[in-house]
């Protein structure tokens, strides 16, 4: 879900933290190599030896990136050019620390200067993750959000109503908007929740989205009446929190589809796409505050595109192609005009997409996987 600048100083590519050229992506989309992060369980590699279950999570704010590893139960702090600057890790997993200093936890509240450090960490189930701009970390963990600060000292676990709190229901997706507010989606067999808190931890409102009752615009029912033996089907695909004018908006990707069914067994006939849509809502109230459909060219139905960010004046999706790792990304406006649009191609035809995120200062970035390496690369945004 969740979900995330300033222009970055002088772009260093690294490989293992030695410089290595830039290249760039087709259609003049200059693709920034950033580091490399190495193979293993250590402050400066990721294990990857676990296939579909070593599941990565990336955030970037002001120029600070943290790495969770999923099946490590380990998080990197990294620097914009590759120097781990700290580690959370749980040594039951396997990892530690090779170049950072080993401390305690009572270390960090003493009020020292520790430098770059690692800290163990007693985890369950890291996932997922995402950090402020004030690189206080939020981890999901247990039912609950755990918390630590940018010293890395553990802070008091949310739970729905904030400290102290029950157990949320499972946990999809953590998101901080440019206020630092906090967006915990949840989902349960017929509801998805939205939990939103300050950035205190303190517990604000939750958005309640029924699965089965999403809201469909007007125009596709007047296009595709539901009739005997033919209705609209909603699709809620992703969520993504945004601060706009003041106020707090969830952005909903719903795909539609026309389904044709038997109206005496029940039974589907045949299901085809009808378009896919971002629906603004009103985070507080769930008022439906604007929609528009995905449509970059007159025969775009937008269901293949991603939503990556909501902004406070734009939408931001992206359209992944079949072969390699690259693809488009639109920058729409909120009344659904395409205003900027980039096509992206990740430069090392043999890499594999491991994750993505979009950073605070306009940049998409990409952590590829190589034979050798993992590798960082980043795209900036159109911005028009």
């Amino acid at each position: 879900m969740n979900t995330l600048f300033r222009s970055m100083r002088a772009w260093v590519c690294l490989l293992a933290v030695v410089v290595v050229g830039c290249s760039a992506s087709t259609e003049g989309a200059k693709a920034h190599i950033l580091f490399d992060l190495g193979y293993g369980k250590s402050d400066s590699s990721l294990d990857m030896s676990g296939g579909e279950k070593s599941a990565i999570t990336v955030s970037l704010k002001k120029g600070i990136f943290h790495v969770l590893s999923r099946a490590e139960a380990k998080i990197l702090r990294i620097s914009s050019y590759g120097q781990t600057l700290a580690m959370w890790y749980d040594p039951r997993k396997g990892s530690a620390p090779i170049v950072l200093k080993d401390v305690q936890s009572t270390d960090l509240s003493g009020g020292k200067e520790l430098g770059r450090f690692a800290v163990q960490v007693s985890f369950s189930d890291p996932w997922p993750m995402a950090a402020d701009s004030r690189q206080l970390l939020y981890v999901a963990d247990g039912g609950f959000v755990r918390r630590f600060d940018s010293d890395g000292k553990e802070m008091q676990p949310l739970g729905r109503e904030g400290v102290g709190g029950a157990r949320f229901p499972l946990i999809m997706a953590l998101d901080t908007v440019e206020n630092d507010d906090l967006a915990v989606v949840c989902a349960s067999e017929s509801e998805t929740f939205v939990y939103f808190f300050d950035k205190n931890g303190i517990f604000l409102h939750v958005l309640k989205l029924s699965n089965h009752a999403m809201p469909v615009p007007s125009s596709i029912l007047e296009k595709n009446p539901n009739t005997r033996g033919f209705r609209v089907i909603a699709s809620l695909e992703s969520i993504s929190p945004g601060y706009v004018g003041g106020t707090m908006i969830v952005a909903l990707k719903i795909n539609y589809y026309g389904e044709k069914y038997d109206p005496d067994s029940g039974g589907s006939l045949s299901i085809d796409p009808v378009g896919g849509w971002i629906i603004e809502i009103d985070a507080k109230n769930g008022k439906t505050l604007g929609s528009f459909p995905l449509q970059s060219s007159i025969n775009d139905l937008g269901v293949d595109q991603q939503l990556i960010a909501a902004r406070a004046d734009s939408i931001i999706s992206i359209r992944w192609q079949e072969d390699g790792v690259g693809g488009e990304v639109f920058r729409y406006n909120l009344k659904g005009k395409v205003i900027g649009k980039l096509h992206f191609v990740v430069p090392d035809p043999e890499a594999v997409l491991v994750a993505m995120t979009v950073g605070d200062d306009g940049y998409l970035y990409i952590l590829g996987q190589l034979p050798s390496s993992l590798r960082m690369y980043a795209w900036k945004l159109p911005v028009t």
